[in-house]
């Protein structure tokens, strides 16, 4: 099941392909990086995003490494690896589609 995210909404991380570290942190999703868009890493940085849609996350413990270092609040995560957080927009929408289904 897909959840309909948008930027602002809380939720927890459920999976990691890398930063497993990251699994049970609470988020406020940012904004959704797709391949090739540019976004402005934890160190100011540009970096250019190289893989699948992804959401940029912020939450206190996450972390976010680049080749110079690791970076702590700031992260990328899959949208299959996040689950909305009770009471949540994006959790009410994910309800309301279950019981009309």
């Amino acid at each position: 099941m897909g959840h309909q995210f948008k930027p602002g909404d809380l939720a927890v991380i459920v999976g990691a392909n890398f930063l497993t570290q990251n699994i049970g942190k609470v988020v406020e999703l940012s904004a959704f990086v797709e391949n090739g868009d540019l976004y402005a890493g934890p160190d100011a940085q540009l970096y250019r995003h190289a893989d699948i849609g992804c959401w940029i996350v912020r939450g206190e413990g996450v972390e976010f490494r680049t080749d110079c270092g690791t970076y702590e609040g700031f992260g990328i995560c899959e949208p299959r690896h996040l689950m909305p957080l009770p009471g949540s927009p994006a959790s009410e929408q994910a309800q309301t589609r279950e019981v009309s289904a």
